[in-house]
């Protein structure tokens, strides 16, 4: 159905982001690959085996010690 552009083209046009919210040939190749099959599924668990993809590869999953984080957080 249409539901993905709930979280991708739609609100993308309203901040007038043009491009944005969307895969093409040639573009950046940043999104989130989940197993929810639905937005049922999607939001009933925390999907923490999420894939997410920025410029075309996958992050790296490991999530940092909080320590690691203070400087980001200005403490």
């Amino acid at each position: 159905g249409d539901w993905p552009k709930a979280v991708t083209t739609t609100p993308a046009e309203i901040m007038r982001l043009d491009g944005a919210g969307q895969l093409a040939a040639g573009g950046p190749a940043d999104f989130i690959v989940f197993k929810g099959r639905g937005f049922t599924e999607l939001l009933s668990r925390p999907e923490s085996d999420r894939i997410v993809v920025r410029d075309g590869r996958a992050i790296e999953r490991d999530l940092p010690d909080y320590s690691e984080l203070d400087d980001l957080m200005g403490e």
